[in-house]
């Protein structure tokens, strides 16, 4: 039997609020947005605090509510739910909306909060949110959603099984940080905490071990000059995790290609972000990709190995140092004499050898258990689909 979830759920819409509203975390109510809804659940960086008489009773957000990002330029965004299990006492913004599961004897609450982490969830929503220059979920949108209801008991066994699915994952995905920590403790075992003030190495500015270049301004490259599947630029948005995460719709053709060659990333190239975040940066492992307008392009000249100096641009003391002479105000970005000035410590080619064979010996474990995430992950998506279809 399915039912519509009109009938089990209902939904909260998110707070308005103006600048004026806004207060310090002492004196308001912290609100949730869209970048507090994660893949690992709900996160609590970066929250916006507004005074309590902008929120109502039932805005305050309740154990085991499920927030959902209603509205998002971005379509990828749209639908992005996690279920609140803190004890804080919060709300959420216009941009999110709510979904309360009713108290009933009919229903393990675990069991639908797993549907909104399906692909068919996610699906559904996909084909309902339209917008010209937004991407939005409707409340009849939610409302149409059906999902099978079997017995609470069958409810609670198939929560259970997918929960452990899903643990299993968690799981393995602290594996993989606890693996990165290995590189950062190795790094600091064999250069120090701080190679660069430490006065045990040679110190140079970047400017002089790697040439750099910012990405093509506006004059080169316009809006209709993408097509989708062609050669990809890499903007700051598409390095994650110190890679690069390539997106086939923001491309351009072979003959566009050919006129930006200035641009054109090679092997081992460094493309680092100036935009946003300071210091995301990721080597480059393929040809054919272009630096986007937003990137710059940091190429080792000899002294420096690319994996050494990609985890130096990458390090906490880096992006300190960027942080605190970026220019901007609505958005910070670094400029190519800025990036020239980074201070980098000129460590012996040998040592760096030795710290790449450590790293390469961490990246076989790393590729193991990327893996078996992708498998376990593959199982979750199967049971999903048979339980939810």
């Amino acid at each position: 039997m399915k039912k519509k979830l009109k009938e089990i759920c209902t939904q909260i819409r998110g707070v308005s609020y103006k600048p004026s509203d806004v207060r310090d975390e002492f004196s308001g109510i912290p609100i949730l947005r869209a970048n507090n809804i994660q893949d690992t659940g709900i996160v609590f960086d970066e929250l916006v605090y507004v005074d309590s008489s902008k929120v109502h009773s039932e805005q305050y957000l309740l154990t085991d509510d499920i927030v959902i990002c209603a509205s998002s330029g971005s379509k990828n965004l749209v639908g992005k739910a996690a279920s609140y299990k803190s004890d804080l006492s919060a709300s959420f913004g216009a941009f999110c909306k709510v979904v309360r599961i009713n108290n009933s004897d009919d229903l393990c609450k675990a069991y639908i909060q797993q549907y909104f982490q399906s692909k068919i969830y996610r699906n559904a929503i996909s084909e309902s949110s339209a917008g010209a220059n937004i991407n939005n979920i409707k409340t009849e949108d939610i409302e149409a959603l059906e999902i099978p209801l079997p017995s609470k008991e069958a409810q609670q066994k198939i929560a259970a099984e997918l929960d452990t699915i899903q643990s299993a994952i968690d799981n393995k995905k602290q594996q993989l940080a606890l693996l990165d920590e290995a590189v950062k403790s190795e790094f600091v075992e064999m250069f120090g905490e701080n190679p660069v003030e430490n006065g045990k190495w040679k110190v140079e500015k970047l400017g002089d071990v790697a040439d750099i270049k910012i990405g093509p301004f506006g004059s080169l490259l316009h809006k209709n000059d993408y097509i989708t599947g062609g050669h990809c630029l890499i903007n700051p948005s598409h390095i994650k995790n110190n890679k690069i995460v390539k997106d086939a719709e923001l491309s351009v053709s072979d003959e566009k290609y050919s006129t930006l060659k200035a641009y054109q990333l090679e092997r081992d190239d460094i493309v680092l972000g100036r935009r946003g975040e300071m210091g995301r940066c990721a080597i480059v492992e393929e040809t054919g990709l272009l630096c986007g307008t937003g990137s710059m392009i940091v190429r080792p000249n000899g002294k420096l190995k690319a994996f050494f100096l990609n985890h130096v641009l990458s390090s906490a003391d880096t992006k300190v140092f960027l942080e605190d002479r970026a220019i901007g105000v609505t958005m910070k970005n670094i400029n190519e004499p800025l990036v020239k000035s980074i201070p980098v410590p000129v460590i012996p080619l040998d040592l760096q050898n030795q710290f790449a064979s450590f790293v390469q010996q961490i990246d076989k474990s790393k590729s193991l258990v990327k893996q078996q995430i992708a498998d376990l992950q593959e199982l979750l998506d199967s049971k999903m689909q048979k339980y939810f279809a």
